[in-house]
């Protein structure tokens, strides 16, 4: 009789032991999986214009993880920390040039996508270090071989 208690005993205090510690390693799996999501930066993508390329191109930043932000005017908001892409996609060439030259200043690696336009502003694209196309269809293009290369870097 005193040995099964004591057993009992004993075979209590090890699965309470057994509790306490899978706690201890549950709290630190979560401490560990906060710590990792607080490191992994999201990323953004500002996508400048108005309309319906707006919304497709948008569509694509969100098909590759990455938060897009609109804007129909040149701003920057400060707590843009990490921005990785910028398409400028408005009709007017003086603004995407404008805003891609803002942006290659405050953000200079972040990757510069944009629409041209006329094509005799080309040259002005290249010389400000512009990824440039001509039309819709390429940059959406682009942006798929984007989402391709994320896909696998995340794999």
């Amino acid at each position: 009789m005193l040995t099964n208690l004591i057993l009992g005993i004993i075979v209590t205090a090890g699965a309470l032991y057994g509790v306490y510690l899978m706690k201890g390693l549950d709290r630190f799996m979560d401490e560990e999986h906060n710590l990792h999501k607080a490191c992994r930066k999201k990323e953004y993508a500002v996508v400048f214009g108005r309309g319906k390329e707006v919304e497709e191109i948008s569509g694509w930043f969100k098909q590759a993880g990455i938060q897009p932000i609109f804007m129909e005017t040149i701003y920057i908001d400060r707590d843009w920390k990490h921005v990785e892409y910028l398409a400028a996609v408005s009709n007017s060439d003086i603004d995407n040039l404008s805003v891609c030259t803002l942006f290659r200043k405050m953000y200079p690696k972040a990757q510069i996508f944009s629409l041209c336009n006329e094509k005799a502003n080309m040259r002005l694209y290249r010389h400000a270090h512009i990824t440039v196309f001509t039309e819709k269809e390429e940059l959406m293009q682009r942006l798929e071989l984007l989402i391709m290369e994320n896909e696998v870097g995340a794999a």
